[in-house]
């Protein structure tokens, strides 16, 4: 199914608040708000909480060590290749210096069926005993 620019546009403006939270039976660890359930379903794109799930341990250790509990998921995609580049990042400061782009991780998803357009998710740790985060559009924060 091919969809439009319009559509993820569409996705991001209906969605600016939330009232219920999800999450996969597998993990505990993610709750994912009902912007995040309806990008999913409407774009077919299940793999980005299935991607989060996958990178929840790397950034928790990150979390920990550098005190951080907000970060930046970016997906960039390359229409003509169905390729997409899953980031996420934080902000923070390094050797005294602030940096609004600081990599923790990349990944190349292979056939990625979605519009040209800048995809941006935030990740909250927003409990450490039990780990619990929390995915949400950037219009929900």
């Amino acid at each position: 199914m091919e969809f439009k620019k319009e559509t993820v546009e569409q996705i991001y403006l209906r969605n600016n608040g939330c009232e219920a939270f999800y999450k996969r039976n597998h993990c505990d660890s993610l709750i994912y708000t009902e912007g995040i359930m309806d990008f999913q379903k409407t774009l077919n794109a299940f793999w980005i909480v299935e991607c989060t799930i996958s990178h929840l341990p790397k950034i928790y250790e990150i979390s920990q060590a550098v005190d951080d509990s907000f970060f930046v998921i970016q997906i960039k995609v390359d229409e003509k290749t169905n390729t997409g580049v899953f980031e996420i990042y934080r902000e923070g400061y390094v050797d005294n210096r602030y940096r609004d782009h600081l990599i923790i991780l990349k990944q190349t998803i292979p056939d990625v069926d979605l519009p040209d357009y800048d995809y941006k998710f935030y990740l909250i740790l927003t409990n450490k005993d039990p780990v619990i985060f929390t995915l949400l559009l950037v219009g929900e924060y």
